[in-house]
This record gives structure tokens, C-alpha cells and sequence, in this order.
């Protein structure tokens, strides 16, 4: 059989094929369905067992869908729930300041825009949805990386970290000493560190665990900012312990539910 795709997209096309008609698969019939050789598809499937994605039924010799599919969705949802219930906490919060505010989490290496609401001032900044930056140099990806393990930690700055303006922090030492300030106070702000002219505060939204699971932030010009900071940072603090108290409650009734 001629296989145009990649192992990538076979494992996924893989994943796909289960469904409530059909929760378990053989190799055989994989290999059917997808025009997959055997030989791949049963490869494959031992990688995906082993990441637990699948799970082999040693009666049946069939596969299907593991824990790790189970943990993916449960981690879709609270994104969704945070993505709504975050709406019109970030609208007040622009309303009370005038300049935009966001939503993120860490995805992967990088701090992730979840939700925005944008300033309502004729040159307010242009950012969106599903924006991607740096950890090390933004108040949001400061605020969460601040409450990690030490490991953790030092998996995002052992890297070379890249410098974006004059402002920007690449030296460990310093942004460790910062994650430590940040972690004390309670916020983060970033004076310039990813772009000129950008002044940006960020504080930290926990869940019922008291685990920080993302930040909220308010982002606008240097100039108009930079003199009403400690108002910002008021108003920031305010909007994550009101959305904090949400999830808390939304998580709690569901595990009384459950």
C-alpha cells in the first residue's frame, strides 16, 4: 500500500477512527480502514499504547482509546470554561482601565492568548486570539512560570533565551530573582521586555487546588501605563480573584456532582 502521510498524521488518523459506533479496533481492521500496511499500523499503535492513547484488550487483541485521551479532553474543557467564564471579567476590567486586557496559559514553550477584549483607544495594540510569545520576557508568562517547581523552571530557561528589545531579561539568575519577587507579590509587570513601548501587568488565576492554571493581563502603551501602575496592578488583582473564585466554586459543585 502507498502511505502519503506521515507517522504524525497516521498516529492521529489512528486516534480518529474510534468512536461510539466503533471503540474498538484490531490491527487488521485499522489497517483496512486507514490503507495502512499491518506492519505500520501495528507499530503505531504500540507507540500510541505506550503513551497510553490506546489501550490493548488482551481477550480481545483490539485496541481502544486510553486515560491520555481521557486527560487531553479534560484539559480542552477547562480551557473552554475559562475561555467563558474569563469574558466578562476581562470586559469589566478594560471598561474600568481603558486598554486590553487578555487570558493565558502556558502551552508547551510558549504563553498562549486564551481570550482579549481590546482597548477601545484609536491606537490601542493588535493582538489576538491564539497569540503566541515568550515565557521569559512577558508579565503573563512570568506570573505562571513563577508558581512551577524548580524544575520546571529550569527547563524553561536553560535554553539560550532570546533577547526582543533592550529591556529583556536573558540572564537565568535575574529572571529566577524576578519569578521570586513576582511569586512574593502576587503580579508581574514587564516594562518593554518583548516589545518597545509595551507595558504589560499580569497576575496569576488559581484553581480549587490553589494551583496557578493561568494569568490574566492587562497590556498597553509605555507612556500611558507606566503612571497609573499601581492602579493597574490593583485592578488586575481584583479580576483574577474574581474569576479564581469562579473556577473554585465551578470545580468544587462538580466534584460534588460527581
Amino acid at each position: 500500500m502507498t502511505n502519503r502521510y506521515t507517522s504524525l498524521e497516521n498516529a492521529v488518523r489512528i486516534l480518529k477512527s474510534f468512536s461510539d459506533r466503533q471503540p474498538e479496533y484490531g490491527v487488521s481492521e485499522l489497517s483496512e480502514k486507514l490503507q495502512l500496511g499491518v506492519s505500520t499500523t501495528h507499530r503505531l499503535l504500540i507507540s500510541l499504547a505506550e503513551e497510553g492513547f490506546v489501550v490493548k484488550n488482551k481477550e480481545t487483541n483490539k485496541y481502544t482509546l486510553g486515560l491520555s485521551i481521557l486527560e487531553l479532553t479534560n484539559t480542552v474543557t477547562e480551557q473552554m470554561h475559562i475561555i467563558r467564564e474569563s469574558f466578562p471579567i476581562l470586559q469589566q476590567l478594560t471598561n474600568k482601565t481603558g486598554e486590553s486586557s487578555q487570558i493565558n496559559i502556558i502551552d508547551s514553550t510558549d504563553v498562549f492568548c486564551l481570550q482579549k477584549i481590546e482597548s477601545p483607544y484609536d491606537h490601542s495594540l493588535e493582538f489576538h486570539l491564539g497569540k503566541r510569545a515568550p515565557v521569559h520576557c512577558t508579565s503573563a508568562g512570568q506570573t505562571i512560570l513563577a508558581y512551577q517547581s524548580e524544575q520546571e523552571i529550569q527547563q524553561f530557561l536553560s535554553p539560550p533565551l532570546e533577547s526582543f528589545t533592550r529591556f529583556t531579561l536573558t540572564d537565568s539568575n535575574q529572571i529566577k530573582a524576578k519569578l521570586a519577587q513576582i511569586k512574593k507579590d502576587g503580579y508581574a509587570v514587564s516594562n518593554q521586555e518583548y516589545e518597545d513601548n509595551v507595558f504589560t501587568v499580569s497576575a496569576p488565576v488559581y484553581n480549587k487546588n490553589n494551583t496557578v492554571v493561568a494569568s490574566i493581563t492587562i497590556v498597553g502603551p509605555a507612556q500611558r501605563m507606566k503612571p497609573r501602575k499601581k492602579l493597574l496592578i490593583e485592578n488586575t488583582m481584583t479580576a483574577v480573584q474574581t474569576l479564581s473564585s469562579i473556577i473554585k466554586k465551578r470545580q468544587s459543585a462538580s466534584l460534588r456532582k460527581g
